[in-house]
């Protein structure tokens, strides 16, 4: 991973870390205007701080082509950095295309929908599509900053050591793209867990539905606590469905690396937390407030304190 991604700014600026836009073209330019950054050449720009998008910056809203040229113009002139979302990387398996002509991976149906219309905006672009999604297969999937960390989903040390490697000549080649998808190592599932974060499998006999009435197989776990003798509603995070409060039988849980309580504050999307809490413990800070769902992108206003303060968040409505 380049020095560009991972060091940039360092010792310099305070950071502006930015929930899962998707798309939300309209909502992002509101959320910079609110935290004083201007446009100077046609480049969103804070005279001190740099904004830190945290991934899942396309799909879903209206507009995620006119999302990605803010982030890439902001992340070229140094005014933002950005890392890969299970968004992103969803694009950049089924845009990049094998020997074939075929897509790396052709995603399920609510994905694949998602893309289509995300494909859509280009106006039959094509060239303007790859360039994106070229784009795309440059940014890194963690920065450390400072003292803080920023990751999509899930953050482990040895996955961290482990994905160093990805990056040849300043972006993931289709090559190793392959591996991830083909590959039963440690490496494709320290790439896939850093940004979809731990999920752990139902009980067979527990029969579990979200509001679309369909049946879940797996939940989305809090990685910063031990999972041995939690209920799966005190151990859910993010889950768009109630978990019983009963303990969760030993043979489903699937050993994981658990964020140690005095490790540093870790910054995270992903996990879609409308209602909160956005700060579940005392060094772990998610800031993906649903904006599709809620209606509110959000937005953490770092400056170097030791602890997290709900009152550095700024929310901006649709």
């Amino acid at each position: 991973m380049t020095a560009r991604h991972n060091e940039a700014h360092q010792d310099e600026h305070f950071y502006d870390i930015i929930g899962d836009v998707h798309g939300h073209h309209i909502q992002l330019q509101k959320l910079l205007l609110q935290m004083g950054y201007t446009l100077v050449n046609g480049v969103w720009s804070h005279a001190y701080r740099v904004a830190v998008f945290v991934g899942d910056f396309i799909n879903r809203g209206p507009n995620s082509k006119g999302v990605i040229q803010i982030i890439r113009d902001m992340v070229n002139a140094g005014t933002a950095l950005a890392i890969l979302g299970n968004h992103e990387v969803n694009a950049i398996l089924y845009f990049t295309k094998d020997d074939e002509g075929q897509p790396l991976r052709i995603p399920g149906n609510n994905n694949s929908k998602l893309l289509y219309k995300f494909a859509r905006e280009y106006n039959g672009n094509k060239e303007a599509l790859k360039r994106d999604i070229k784009w795309l297969r440059s940014l890194p999937l963690h920065l450390c900053l400072n003292g803080i960390r920023v990751v999509h989903a899930y953050w482990n040390d040895s996955h961290i050591r482990q994905l160093e490697g990805l990056y040849a000549d300043g972006r993931i080649k289709k090559g190793m793209l392959k591996h991830l998808l083909n590959g039963d190592d440690g490496l494709s599932k320290a790439f896939f867990e850093t940004i979809k974060g731990i999920e752990l499998s139902m009980p067979k006999d527990l029969i579990i539905k979200d509001e679309q009435n369909i049946k879940r197989d797996n939940f989305r776990v809090k990685w910063w606590m031990t999972p041995k003798g939690k209920t799966f509603k005190s151990l859910s995070y993010g889950n768009k469905f109630e978990l019983p409060d009963y303990t969760i039988p030993t043979e489903i849980i699937d050993e994981y690396e658990v964020y140690p309580e005095n490790a540093p504050i870790v910054f995270i999307g992903h996990y879609c937390m409308g209602r909160g809490p956005m700060i579940p413990t005392n060094n772990v800070c998610c800031v993906d407030a649903c904006v599709t769902g809620s209606g509110r992108l959000a937005a953490y206003r770092y400056s170097g304190e030791e602890a997290l303060d709900e009152s550095n968040f700024v929310f901006v409505k649709r």
